[in-house]
């Protein structure tokens, strides 16, 4: 049996985390989890998530048992949530931790009646000095390892090349075929472009890729979303999302609204976020230096040139806005003004957002892609409120 689960170190991907477990963040075409399934595809798998996120995650997953330890005799294979394996680690075997050549934890195999006494803590792991054994795979620390490890995740994500849509004759295909995929009822239109000489592009079932829109490999774009005259480049774009003006290199979780024109750079956006017209982030200083975030009210360095902004579900920010780099943006937060860090339901001049009025806009807003806000759901903004 396979427990993906979360530690310590889930604050360090807030506010993209507030509402999911960190292995339903995106890298590449898969989410975290989905990449684990990919390698396990039939083992049973669970999940440990923080108790706050249970009820939403047992929701989400009904297939899936969530905080539930199995007391059986034989060994069970825990995983990280935060791991990019890329390599099948066995479930049998002896005790051990499995780390990557930098050290650092990626999973362990124990015995499942010593689980009880098995915190998800890194520190606690280590301490039970089992053998470790190294195996290949990453270990994310930050929401900006995600974003610069998406391009080769997209290539690595990317299957064998099919066409199960429409692509019209007039659209411009450039560069090899085999590295296009087309979904089913998936549309590329009369003088869309998809550019395929570097990488691959994935278009996933249901989307639409409409007029003068300009696809550059590696991407995804995921079920039922509508790139409009849009420029994306090395990016991940979710599902039911609306895109136009230009992304790169930049990670869209889902149901995003950005119909307008404006630039998004070496970014993560939660779903539900809605995008002014001509809303613009800096994803580079002036004078090249690494750019620092500040988290928990800490600067961390990330030691990148290039990082954008990273914004919490249910956000919005107004037309023209300015978003400085490395910017963080709480959930349900109303952005009027440029600022490098704004917390979670922030109204104006230091002002929350009701609580109820924000639930209330939140239902208006999910209604228009047909989902309902559920009760586990309002129940998990309440606790965050």
């Amino acid at each position: 049996m396979i427990y993906i689960y979360e530690d310590e170190s889930f604050e360090n991907f807030l506010p993209l985390v507030h509402l999911r477990p960190v292995f339903d963040l995106y890298c590449g075409r898969l989410t975290l989890y989905e990449k684990v399934r990919k390698l396990y595809p039939r083992q049973e798998i669970r999940f440990l998530v923080r108790p706050l996120l249970e009820d939403l995650t047992k929701e989400k997953y009904p297939e899936i048992k969530v905080n539930e330890i199995n007391k059986s005799n034989k060994t069970s294979l825990f995983i990280s949530a935060r791991a990019i394996l890329k390599q099948k680690i066995s479930l049998a075997g002896p005790e051990q931790v499995f780390i990557n050549k930098e050290d650092e934890l990626i999973g362990f195999r124990v015995q499942n009646k010593r689980i009880n006494q098995l915190p998800t803590s890194t520190k606690t792991i280590f301490s039970l000095n089992l053998p470790k054994k190294q195996v290949k795979a990453i270990s994310i620390k930050y929401l900006w390892d995600l974003v610069e490890l998406n391009s080769k995740e997209l290539i690595a994500d990317f299957p064998k090349p099919a066409n199960y849509g429409k692509v019209s004759t007039k659209a411009v295909i450039i560069g090899n075929n085999k590295n296009l995929y087309v979904g089913k009822n998936a549309e590329i239109e009369s003088t869309a472009v998809i550019d395929l000489r570097s990488d691959p592009v994935y278009i996933d079932d249901d989307a639409k890729i409409l007029a003068l829109s300009k696809i550059i490999g590696p991407c995804y774009i995921g079920k039922n979303t509508i790139i409009d005259m849009a420029k994306i480049s090395g990016s991940t774009i979710g599902e039911n999302c609306r895109i136009s003006g230009e992304v790169e290199s930049s990670i869209f979780q889902g149901f995003i609204n950005k119909h307008h024109y404006g630039f998004i750079g070496h970014s993560y956006i939660g779903e539900w976020v809605n995008l002014g017209a001509g809303t613009t982030n800096s994803d580079l200083k002036n004078n090249y230096s690494s750019v620092k975030v500040e988290l928990d009210k800490k600067k961390i360095d990330t030691k990148l040139t290039k990082v954008g902004c990273f914004i919490g579900d249910h956000s919005k920010t107004a037309i023209g806005t300015m978003i400085p780099t490395g910017a963080v943006i709480g959930v349900f937060a109303n952005v009027l003004e440029s600022a490098k860090s704004i917390p979670n339901f922030y109204w104006s001049k230091g002002k929350r957002w009701q609580l109820q009025k924000a639930i209330e806009t939140a239902k208006i807003v999910m209604s228009r892609r047909n989902i309902i806000l559920s009760k586990s759901y309002e129940k998990l903004i309440h606790s965050i409120y």
